[in-house]
């Protein structure tokens, strides 16, 4: 009866004792949700400036007209660990209404983003664009 115990708690703390945890994951905890994209920081951001330039501000009716952006690369005060973002602002302002992160994960990139005053129209797309564009294709529908 013991043995059995005693194994049965073994079990349970043996998982938790190899877990490793990264800290650029744990960094980001209380962001919004963080998506994987495969190839490194500088790649997917490049990938995604390219898309946001043709689906967000091109054409006729761009969902993101009066808006600007923004591309840099950042140092996590936290962390120490550098990591590339592109943030977005409304015509008039200052600061930042919303930012993607690209962080180092591994050979990929963790996308986070960060709403900060965008409007929650645009937040849908922006949100949805950049999940489908962490997934797949060049064109504005993937």
């Amino acid at each position: 009866m013991w043995l059995r115990i005693t194994f049965l708690l073994l079990l349970t703390v043996i998982p938790q004792a190899c877990a490793r945890r990264d800290p650029a994951v744990e960094s980001l905890i209380g962001s919004e949700p963080q998506r994987l994209s495969f190839g490194p920081p500088p790649d997917v951001q490049r990938a995604f400036v390219e898309k946001m330039k043709i689906c967000w501000f091109a054409g006729a009716k761009p969902p993101l007209a009066g808006y600007h952006y923004e591309t840099g690369e950042r140092e996590d005060s936290d962390s120490g660990e550098g990591y590339h973002d592109v943030r977005l602002f409304d015509g008039g302002g200052d600061a930042p209404v919303f930012e993607i992160q690209f962080h180092k994960y591994n050979e990929n990139t963790l996308i986070v983003t960060r709403n900060v005053s965008l409007s929650d129209s645009l937040l849908t797309k922006v949100k949805r664009d950049i999940q489908l564009w962490a997934l797949a294709g060049p064109d504005c529908s993937s």
